[in-house]
């Protein structure tokens, strides 16, 4: 039984102090008054399956109703016994949660946020009252905030750095160059080879199915153009078109295109069995020799391994940018793993740019996939 409540008079309209869960939870789809409403008689009733419910709405696509849920649970104090929600206080861009959030751990400094404060600090470092709320928290919990600070620089370093492989396949990269003739001439000759029949407005469709579905396609390509870019010897008449461009950069929307159309089957998506048999189908193709595996646990060996290269499949999490802009995401999802930290987050590329991926911010299922490519006469082994 679900213990009741009587909640107040919030803009007029009473909600009914023998509302369940499942009826609140139902009134989360109304319209923005409704869902007000639904958050704060939620929160009123401060247990773990509606705090839950509450959470979830923290990656609400809609920006208002995200807002609405951060600050309708930080209103009725459930964050005294929950450090995720400071979490996600900490990582808003609105200076009002971010001092409220900072308030709650100058009160709670056992609350375990410290990447998160870092990142406050250095975001807000301009913003007088958040630096020295900051700083307050560093100093009661004996913290060197200034090494933290140029150890977080660092990592942000890592995700600015330019790298070329992984930005030259972004599935969604070709939709947007379609306009341009030069690229079109080459996206043309590319898929007439498997589609000779297709006109302009097919294969306009086509990429743009690719820029919808194709995350699994542009994961396994990065590692093919890391492995290529580090054995260009490798390279020669090994495809029907150029891997390098005029500028002698790898043109990896070319074999991007190419690995969706010989092995596109049935346009949306695809699962981590159709993942690796397109693989195999691809580099048979083209005598490429590699190996693919589902990994049971991911571990440093594998992602350090010469030739190594990790693809990580999740949904439900949010990743964070250079610029600390949170992006939501709920579909499944492919990511090339770049690094995992000490404490097991995920530096990762995916649409062109690296990301972090905090272990936290993932609230599905996560599974691994490894591939190894051989070199020469070198065997794969093992994987």
């Amino acid at each position: 039984m679900y213990r009741t409540f009587k909640s107040p008079n919030i803009n007029g309209v009473i909600v009914p102090y023998d509302a369940s869960i499942r009826q609140l939870k139902q009134g989360l789809n109304g319209a923005m008054r409704d869902y007000v409403v639904c958050l704060r008689a939620l929160a009123w009733k401060e247990d773990e399956k509606s705090f839950e419910i509450l959470k979830n709405e923290l990656r609400n696509k809609d920006y208002y109703r995200r807002r609405a849920a951060l600050e309708n649970i930080s209103y009725h104090k459930l964050w005294s016994t929950k450090p995720y929600l400071v979490r996600e206080l900490l990582l808003d861009h609105s200076e009002y949660v971010v001092k409220l959030a900072l308030d709650i751990l100058n009160q709670y400094p056992s609350v375990e946020v410290l990447n998160e404060v870092v990142l406050v600090y250095d975001f807000w470092k301009e913003h007088l009252e958040i630096k020295n709320a900051c700083v307050k928290y560093f100093e009661e919990n004996q913290i060197d905030y200034m090494s933290l600070l140029w150890q977080y620089n660092e990592q942000k370093q890592k995700l600015c750095d330019s790298d070329l492989v992984y930005k030259n396949c972004s599935q969604k990269k070709p939709i947007y160059n379609w306009k341009k003739e030069e690229r079109m001439r080459e996206y043309l000759s590319v898929i007439h080879n498997y589609y000779p029949e297709y006109a302009k407005e097919d294969v306009e469709f086509m990429l743009y199915a690719l820029s919808e579905e194709g995350c699994g396609y542009a994961a396994i390509v990065s590692t093919l153009l890391d492995f290529f870019q580090n054995n260009r010897y490798l390279v020669s008449n090994i495809f029907p078109f150029s891997l390098y461009d005029e500028n002698l950069q790898i043109n990896g929307e070319l074999l991007l295109l190419d690995f969706y159309c010989m092995t596109d089957e049935v346009g949306y998506g695809m699962t981590i069995g159709q993942l690796m048999h397109r693989f195999y189908k691809f580099i048979k193709r083209y005598h490429i020799k590699g190996k693919i595996k589902l990994l049971l646990r991911l571990e440093e060996k594998h992602w350090k391994e010469k030739n190594s290269y990790i693809i990580m499949m999740t949904r439900n999490f949010v990743l964070i940018n250079e610029k600390r802009k949170k992006l939501y995401v709920e579909e499944w999802h492919y990511m090339n793993v770049r690094e995992v930290d000490e404490e097991e987050n995920f530096i990762v590329s995916t649409w062109g740019e690296n990301y972090i991926l905090r272990r936290a911010d993932i609230g599905g299922s996560v599974y691994f996939v490894q591939v190894k490519y051989m070199v020469g006469k070198d065997e794969i082994g093992n994987i």
